[in-house]
């Protein structure tokens, strides 16, 4: 049977010239023995944009946009679009967050119609994220709130971020989760280790997973020794998915 391999890009899988070659070359080697997907917060075209830049392989499967949007190739899944769209009034939850200057709305490229993205200081985010949610609740909509990278604040769905994007494409590929490994490196990657498979978070993860690693992590979950894709690497070995 074949594994899942699911990571993020930016300082997960991308980071490190020399490992992220070490990668491809062993991945490529066992191509058969593995699905691979790509869960990363930039949208389809920025990740794609990656790909050329730093020689990625081509995935099975994207999971982007903070898992708001699933492509195989360059066709979106309509069944997790629509997945989405039940109980999510975008204008609405766009009225809330506006009433908040200090959020700052990211570039159009990184908006989409399950999305809001914005900028926020560090400083700051706790209290105003707290107000924020409270407010998206009072009004009954169903929105969560992920803040990852001191400094990003995306807005999804109640039912959608890359750790259900992910657990709807290990069902749809029908592996299980004693066979999937899920890997990151920071706020918007924690919902990917709260699902019930294997976990890796490399040596240099971000404080945010890190703080919740050491409040919420179990033995299913493995901190690498080695950062970026050799973590990766490490960890595949570490849970005997596969020899190298």
């Amino acid at each position: 049977m074949r594994f899942l391999l699911v990571t993020d890009l930016d300082n997960t899988l991308v980071g490190d010239a020399a490992a992220l070659l070490r990668f491809n070359q062993k991945v490529s080697a066992n191509r058969d023995r593995l699905y691979l997907i790509y869960a990363t917060g930039r949208s389809y075209a920025l990740a794609r944009q990656l790909q050329a830049e730093q020689d990625l392989l081509e995935p099975d499967y994207w999971v982007t946009g903070v898992g708001t949007e699933i492509y195989r190739k360059d066709e979106r899944d309509p069944l997790w679009a629509e997945h989405l769209s039940q109980d999510w009034n975008r204008d609405s939850v766009a009225a809330i967050a506006s009433t908040f200057p200090d959020l700052i709305i990211q570039p159009k490229a990184e908006q989409n119609p399950w999305k809001l993205s914005f900028l926020i200081d560090p400083e700051l985010a706790d209290s105003i994220l707290a107000n924020l949610q409270a407010l998206i609740a009072q009004a009954g909509l169903k929105a969560q709130i992920i803040f990852s990278n001191d400094e990003d604040v995306d807005i999804l769905p109640k039912h959608g971020d890359k750790g259900l994007a992910m657990t709807y494409l290990r069902e749809k590929l029908n592996i299980p989760a004693n066979k999937t490994l899920v890997c990151g490196d920071s706020g918007n990657d924690i919902s990917l280790f709260q699902q019930n498979t294997l976990g890796l978070i490399v040596s240099n993860a971000r404080s945010e997973l890190m703080a919740w690693y050491r409040l919420c992590g179990e033995s299913r979950h493995y901190l690498s020794r080695a950062p970026f894709a050799d973590g990766i690497l490490e960890a595949i070995v570490h849970f005997r998915l596969m020899r190298f």
